[in-house]
């Protein structure tokens, strides 16, 4: 295969570190991967030692640790925000290493995000971890939820922690535009420096239309159009694609990659123009 652009990340899907070990990091050292987000949606996901597979395997390897306050939380505030520190101290050891805090789906727990980092920015050592990213969703049909979500970002950028903003997956055009436009005004850190931005996308393929359109994923809105048709989810893609490309945003596909022609369809689509 041809060699694979540097300005986008994948996230990696797998059921085990036995998976991890014989199907992923294979297709990645095979494919010149190096920049990858490792997903954290249940308590007992392994996130440091599957981190230390991949980087024993691949030593140039860019990872994004996702770090759910929902599925870390241990009896208190007080032992979840120790928790959260400790894995922040194991993880600076890798200097290419990242973290995404989220706070987790459904009802949020007493230490989420926002909480967490408004301790962390008190912590000295926190402040010496890896690159810290947050999330944040431009596409919320309500008003208030809209308005809700851009306040809990900004007192997150208001810590001066977050290095990286990760937007959430959507179709609304205008929600989007507008969403970049809020970033572009009040994305700089406490150091006054630009913050890096990314966005989701996914590979559209009849199975995930199916699985979107029956078992939606909590926070993504997919219009009826994108839903209609792989064809049509394509060409929405691409328009998502086009404007993250005018905006610096780097693209993160949140697609189950793990063949040379899935990873072709997803070249061909990133690099695709309206």
């Amino acid at each position: 295969m041809s060699s694979i652009p540097v300005s986008w990340r994948l996230e990696l899907f797998f059921k085990s570190k036995k998976e991890l070990q014989e199907r992923v990091v294979p297709f990645l050292k095979e494919n010149s991967i190096t920049r990858v987000n490792l997903t954290n949606k249940t308590k007992e996901d392994q996130l440091l030692e599957c981190c230390r597979i991949i980087t024993s395997a691949v030593p140039s390897a860019q990872i994004c640790v996702h770090y759910s306050l929902k599925w870390n939380y241990n009896q208190s505030v007080e032992q979840s925000f120790q928790a959260f520190a400790d894995f922040c101290a194991t993880l600076s050891e890798d200097k290419q290493s990242s973290m995404l805090l989220v706070s987790g789906g459904g009802k949020k727990r007493k230490l989420d995000s926002v909480e967490a980092l408004q301790r962390a920015a008190a912590c000295e050592n926190i402040r010496a971890a890896p690159p810290i990213y947050v999330a944040f969703n431009p596409y919320f049909p309500s008003k208030a939820d809209a308005a809700e979500e851009r306040k809990r970002l900004t007192r997150k950028l208001d810590t001066g922690l977050v290095r990286g903003i990760y937007l959430q997956m959507g179709t609304d055009m205008e929600k989007l535009e507008q969403g970049l436009d809020f970033l572009k005004d009040v994305s700089r850190n406490q150091h006054g420096n630009p913050i890096d931005l990314f966005g989701s996308v996914f590979l559209p393929t009849k199975r995930l239309l199916a699985q979107m359109r029956f078992r939606p994923w909590n926070g993504v809105f997919l219009s009826e159009e994108y839903l209609s048709s792989v064809d049509r989810a394509r060409a929405i893609t691409t328009d998502i694609l086009a404007m993250y490309s005018q905006h610096g945003v780097v693209p993160l596909v949140e697609s189950n990659i793990c063949t040379t022609q899935e990873l072709r369809q997803c070249l061909d689509l990133l690099e695709a123009r309206p």
